[in-house]
Order: structure tokens, then C-alpha cells, then sequence
């Protein structure tokens, strides 16, 4: 089992690990890059464990399990190389698409695009989030469409092949950068985040999260208080000057967050109910929209809980980056050493925090304060 062809840059007390032809990054100790060095140097697990119990005068059995779980994070997140599954191997499901589905005619930039989708995960309810883009039946737009073949999901441009995946997550993320490139035809971008983000008095704020942590309630709080509002879906960061440019969707409230924010969305009661993903869902269009903000002054990793003091709890550059690999983050493709190392000074230059909060209202005062004193 080899290491795959990868990028590895240090940063703090650790390294990150780069796969420049699909943008997967990992964050590793010192002692993971030891192994990682050993494996592409052609040493098996067995031989690693002996030496590090040799060093380290710990017993063989327990070094080589420790090994043994940090060979199969690596594996797991596709850093070391496996077999090619067979069609014909346990496990195997092909995709099976449905009839195509007309989801309207967007606007995104200067063009005009109509979208298709046989997939059940990408209809007419997820591009319902685009809603403040639709157009009226338009004869020449161009055209977007979704579809599955025989165990792979495709994204066609104009006929034309511009993605073949492996899932409807890996196919929605192409989508966006399709869609970003639109919206920013001048821009050359870094990386994409899966997060929202806020601006106020010359300050943007990227509070990036994985799906159901709460980042469109606190956003659609903040907006609803003055905060300019970026996204809430994923939020591209250009190359140049590291400032961000959204996905221009509407806000996404969920069920839950309808009844802490009626009062600030009186609309929301009257906006029709979108079911997704098993989640009720209402698009709100956001007041004081903006398409691009500033490089983000912070970084805030939203964390609701509901005994406790709100707080702000610093983070080191390294955990800042395994937090933003945790909530879905990835470089532009193809990442090379340069658009790496330049990622990573993002990360070590900008201020991280966990933002650990009991309710909204404490939440927006933590931010506020943090703004004000920046």
C-alpha cells in the first residue's frame, strides 16, 4: 500500500497533505508524517510498528495498532492507493436515474441557463434556493444538466461533459464551481467553502460548518440585525486578494429555526415549504445582499449548546485547518504547491475561533465585539 502522488506542506506543529488532482486535504502530527515518509518509502505497517516500539520503547502490539488506525485514516480519506472495485464486488449499487426534470431557467452572471436534472437529489427543490434568479421561459438559454450512467453521476454544459463523479455531493460541488465562475468570469479562485458569511463595517466574517450545525439561523439572525449578508451554501475565496465571493442562493431556513425568526422574517410564514433531503425548508431572499465581500477579518466555527456560557475559544492554524477540512473544504483544482502554500498562509494569518454560544442574541454580541476591537 503506497502513498498516492500528493502535496505536503508543514504548518505549526503539523503537516497538510494535498491531493492536487482532486483537491483532498488531511492534516497529519508529526508522527503521522513519519509513517506517511515510511509508507512512501516502501516500508510495510509491520516494519513501521517495530521500529517506532524500538524507539519509542513501547510494546510491538500496540504500536502496530496505532499504526495500524492511522494507515486506515489516511486510506479512508484517499491518501494511500487501493484496489479498483469491480462492478461485480459486494456493496456495488448502480445509479439508477429517474425521468429528466425541467428546473427552470436561472440567471447566474451574464448568462441564461436552463436546467435538467434525472437525479432525485438534484431537482427542483434544491435549485428552488436560487428563486430570486428565475427567468421566464428563455428559447436560447443555455443549457445544464444532471444525469446518471452506469455507476457515475455527469454534469453537461451546452452537450458537452463537464464533470463524471462518483456521487451527487462530488456532483452538486462542480456544479457550484460551474456556477461561481459565472457569477466571478474574472476571477481566479483558491478554495471553496462550505460555509455562510457575514459582513458589517468593512469586516466580513466565514463561519463555515457541516449541514444541520445551525450556520443559516445564526446568519439569518445577524442579517436581521444589520450584518450584510454574503451566503449561507458555499462561499468561493479569490486568489488574488483572498475576498469572497458567494454562491448567490437564499437564505435556507430550516423548520426549527422558524419560530426564533418570525419576528425578524415576517414573510416567512407566507413562503412556500420546500421538502429536501428529508429537512422542511423555506428560501428567504436576504435584505442588504451582497455578491462579494472583503478577505474574512475571522474565521468562526459556529457550535450551538444549550447549557453553557457563549464564548470564543482561539484556535491554532492547525486546528483551524482540520476544522475547515472537517466542514468541507477544498482547494481549486488542480491544486499545485504554490496554491497550497498560499492557502496555508491564509489559514496561519487569519484569526480562528470556535464560537461556542447559548443563543442567538449572546452570539451576534460575541461577533460584535470581536468586530469592534479587531
Amino acid at each position: 500500500m503506497r502513498p498516492v502522488d500528493t502535496l505536503a506542506l508543514p504548518l505549526g506543529d503539523g503537516w497538510v497533505l494535498c491531493q492536487s488532482d482532486i483537491d483532498q486535504l488531511a492534516v497529519v502530527n508529526a508522527t503521522g508524517k513519519i509513517v506517511w515518509d515510511l509508507l512512501d518509502g516502501g516500508f510495510g505497517q509491520d516494519e513501521i510498528a517495530s521500529a517506532f516500539a524500538l524507539h519509542f520503547g513501547v510494546a510491538a502490539q500496540g504500536a502496530l495498532a496505532n499504526i495500524r488506525a492511522m494507515i486506515g485514516r489516511l486510506e479512508e480519506a484517499g491518501f494511500l492507493a487501493r484496489p479498483i472495485a469491480d462492478a461485480s464486488t459486494a456493496g456495488y449499487t448502480p445509479v439508477q436515474p429517474g425521468p429528466d426534470v425541467d428546473c427552470g431557467t436561472l440567471r447566474f452572471g451574464a448568462r441564461r441557463i436552463r436546467i435538467y436534472s434525472s437525479l432525485a437529489e438534484v431537482g427542483s427543490a434544491y435549485f428552488a434556493r436560487f428563486g430570486h434568479r428565475a427567468l421566464d421561459y428563455v428559447v436560447d438559454a443555455d443549457v445544464l444538466a444532471f444525469s446518471a450512467g452506469s455507476g457515475n453521476y455527469r454534469l453537461t454544459f451546452q452537450d458537452e461533459t463537464v464533470a463524471d463523479v462518483n456521487s451527487p455531493a462530488e456532483l452538486i460541488g462542480r456544479a457550484h464551481e460551474l456556477i461561481l465562475s459565472w457569477e466571478h468570469p474574472k476571477t481566479e479562485f483558491l478554495a471553496y467553502y462550505h460555509a455562510a458569511a457575514v459582513s458589517r463595517s468593512g469586516h466580513s466574517a466565514l463561519l463555515p460548518g457541516v449541514s444541520a450545525i445551525g450556520k443559516s439561523t445564526l446568519t439569518a439572525y445577524l442579517v436581521g440585525h444589520g450584518f450584510a449578508y454574503l451566503g449561507d451554501d458555499c462561499i468561493a475565496m479569490a486568489r488574488t486578494d483572498w475576498s469572497l465571493r458567494p454562491l448567490p442562493t437564499c437564505l435556507s431556513l430550516k423548520s426549527g429555526s422558524w419560530p426564533l425568526l418570525s419576528e425578524l422574517y415576517p414573510e416567512l410564514s407566507h413562503l412556500p415549504t420546500v421538502h429536501y433531503h428529508g429537512r422542511e425548508a423555506r428560501y428567504v431572499e436576504p435584505r442588504q445582499a451582497q455578491y462579494s465581500g472583503r478577505a474574512p477579518s475571522v474565521i468562526l466555527f459556529p457550535s450551538y449548546v444549550k447549557d453553557g456560557e457563549t464564548s470564543l475559544r482561539a484556535l491554532v492554524p492547525l486546528q483551524t485547518m482540520a476544522r475547515l477540512i472537517e466542514t468541507n473544504t477544498d482547494l481549486h483544482r488542480p491544486a499545485t504547491r504554490a496554491t497550497l502554500a498560499e492557502f496555508l498562509q491564509f489559514v496561519e494569518r487569519t484569526p480562528a475561533y470556535e464560537l461556542v454560544y447559548r443563543d442567538l442574541a449572546s452570539a451576534k454580541a460575541a461577533i460584535e465585539d470581536w468586530l469592534e476591537h479587531a
